[in-house]
């Protein structure tokens, strides 16, 4: 009865999460979600704490990425590359990228010291480690993917 209730609860989070519309593919967002929750074997209290506070730290981290993206990357790029900007645009760029990966730890240590008023530490610990792996797993399949769809078309060519 638990685990229905868990399911329950999970789907219910979920769609929650992908309905919100935020960063990254509703499917792959379904797929982490399932894994995360299956590898830290959440139970209904925390899975209901966790969730929120887990969607909020991914929304930060992404806009940090974006930001990192709208004023380093694309502003480099469009200067002509890292060898026609200046040493003052350099160091001015340097400044923006520490601060934004000072951001970055930042919101990680947050969201640790958050998620350790209910969850045990080891807990935190295979989160870090299952979202590793999730991330592993995704891109060895794009890979594959990618290696078919490639193989497919060189065998069309022939």
């Amino acid at each position: 009865m638990k685990r229905i209730i868990l399911l329950i609860t999970l789907c219910f989070i979920a769609n929650k999460a992908i309905a919100q519309r935020g960063p990254g593919n509703p499917k792959i967002k379904a797929l982490k979600i399932a894994f995360i929750t299956e590898k830290l074997n959440l139970n209904e209290n925390e899975a209901e704490k966790f969730w929120p506070l887990y969607n909020r730290y991914e929304k930060e981290k992404f806009n940090l990425l974006k930001r990192e993206k709208n004023e380093i990357r694309r502003k480099v790029k469009a200067s002509g590359g890292i060898e026609s900007i200046s040493d003052n645009d350099a160091e001015k760029y340097l400044a923006i990228f520490q601060e934004i990966r000072k951001a970055q730890y930042d919101n990680k240590i947050g969201f640790h010291n958050n998620l350790i008023s209910f969850l045990p530490a080891k807990k935190i610990l295979l989160l870090e480690i299952a979202e590793h792996e999730f991330n592993r797993n995704l891109m060895e399949k794009w890979k594959k993917r990618r290696k078919n769809m490639n193989n497919f078309r060189n065998n069309r060519r022939q």
